[in-house]
């Protein structure tokens, strides 16, 4: 998922609205063919039992036994997903189409970095249109291109999205002007990895769930050892773009992931308390040598700036980095919620877009798909894969103690992640690609740039989104 975490990921009932109303006709026509086929049973019987030859005794007629309504038919469809899996889904394609058999995923690849809208465009031309696509850039691009529906009819129809329970806030993000322009594909989480081996050879023990950032810094200086080449902190821009981001939410300073205000509609990043909390993790480089620069960890060789190599104590991950970890790790490891601020304990997490293109001709179909990402059995494939479950369900809280991914490690730091996930912000904020904070922030944390630089780059684009926004009378 690296910088784009959406990009790389970092995945039952047949509803739809014409189907439901043909199988409803198709019922109710059946109900009257037999009504009267019982009808005419009856009046049968009586004409015999007025005939001259019948005796009075024979038994009364046996009604034919109640056949059930022959199944609905299909026609085969394909549906051409637009996605960056590479074969990771298979297993979850392959579920839906024990679901719904007449149904298959055709994965269309993401190649090169090439742009999805180019994909679209090109599928469109050759007369074969996609039906669902992931997104790679903001949704209100796509939707001012009339690229993909709104969801809002489908999903007021769906007997899947009327029986779930959904955190606070489950569409908002990817709703513009009252159109809800995506569903999430996936919930990806973030964790703090940690190296327990490297803890315990300095002394320390594995933190607890309810840690702090206090903690989190004094435990990192506390391992660290230049001269061994071990140090407390990953090299990563998952340091800034994710801990950096939920430090200032944590503390108060900021409403949103990437420092956005409460609606979305200002970064504040240029705020003194939110400078100073990018200076805190400047000084994890600057004043506690806790974390190397990017200068210092290419002169060694690049070796603190992936975890997997053993030699730092904490990191950001997601379930990307899990199959690398159980096959490769050489070193205990486990996970820890992201910590506790002055003011709450929020963690990070990723929704992937998941949106059905207008262009499409399989649109009922193509919504079973978004729709069934929200089934238990899709909600269970994907906790099995790292990720969390976006239904509020008992059942599905408990699945984690179950999946096998998470055995032996701290499940309940996972759950926590779960339950504390605050949504990475975005797909819906006008003007975001102009954002520049991501490499700000990189800049100033891992190189030399001078911190002063957010405040007019700040400001500039605080200005740019309003304008934008007023051009799109949002």
């Amino acid at each position: 998922m690296g910088t784009k975490g959406y990009r790389q990921h970092p995945m039952k009932s047949n509803w739809g609205g014409i189907r439901i109303e043909r199988k409803r006709i198709a019922s109710s026509i059946i109900s009257m063919v037999m009504l009267m086929t019982f009808t005419l049973a009856g009046c049968s019987s009586s004409n015999d039992s007025a005939s001259p030859s019948g005796t009075g005794n024979d038994p009364a007629p046996t009604p034919a036994p109640n056949q059930p309504a022959a199944e609905e038919k299909h026609d085969p469809v394909t549906l051409k997903f637009i996605s960056w899996k590479n074969g990771t889904y298979d297993e979850l394609y392959s579920l839906f189409h024990q679901k719904y058999p007449w149904i298959t995923i055709e994965q269309v690849p993401v190649t090169n970095s090439q742009p999805i809208m180019e994909i679209i465009a090109s599928l469109e031309a050759a007369g074969t249109p996609a039906d669902v696509t992931e997104i790679d850039s903001d949704l209100i691009t796509f939707e001012q291109n009339n690229l993909i529906e709104d969801l809002t009819p489908y999903i007021e129809k769906s007997d899947i999205f009327k029986n779930a329970k959904f955190p606070d806030g489950f569409f908002e993000t990817m709703m513009f002007n009252n159109k809800k322009l995506a569903v999430p594909m996936v919930d990806v989480p973030m964790w703090v990895l940690v190296n327990k081996d490297l803890l315990a050879k300095h002394g320390v023990d594995m933190p607890a769930n309810d840690w702090s950032y206090d903690d989190f810094r004094n435990i990192a200086k506390q391992v660290t050892d230049p001269s061994a080449g071990e140090y407390g902190i990953t090299t990563q821009p998952e340091i800034q773009m994710r801990l950096l981001s939920s430090k200032a939410i944590a503390d108060g300073h900021a409403a949103n992931h990437q420092y956005m205000n409460e609606d979305l509609t200002q970064s504040m990043l240029s705020t003194p308390d939110v400078m100073n909390d990018v200076k805190w993790f400047q000084e994890l480089v600057t004043k506690d040598g806790s974390m190397q620069s990017n200068a210092a960890a290419e002169e060694g060789g690049n070796v603190t700036k992936d975890f997997i190599n053993g030699k730092t104590a904490f990191a950001i991950g997601g379930d990307w980095v899990l199959p690398t970890l159980k096959e490769k790790a050489t070193f205990d490891w486990d996970v820890l919620p992201f910590p506790k601020g002055k003011v709450s304990q929020p963690g990070y997490s990723i929704y992937g877009p998941l949106a059905l293109l207008s262009g499409s001709k399989h649109k009922e179909e193509a919504f079973l798909w978004l729709s069934f990402q929200f089934t238990p059995e899709a909600q269970k494939w994907k906790i099995d894969q790292g990720a969390n479950a976006s239904v509020i369900d008992p059942e599905l809280t408990s699945y984690y103690d179950q999946a096998p991914i998470w055995q032996g490690k701290n499940i309940e730091a996972v759950k926590i992640a779960q339950k504390n996930a605050k949504i990475q912000s975005g797909l819906t904020v006008p003007g975001w690609n102009d954002y520049n904070y991501n490499n700000i922030l990189n800049d100033i944390i891992f190189g030399d740039r001078d911190i002063n630089d957010i405040i007019p780059e700040t400001e500039t684009w605080n200005k740019k989104t309003q304008e934008v926004r007023a051009t799109l009378k949002q």
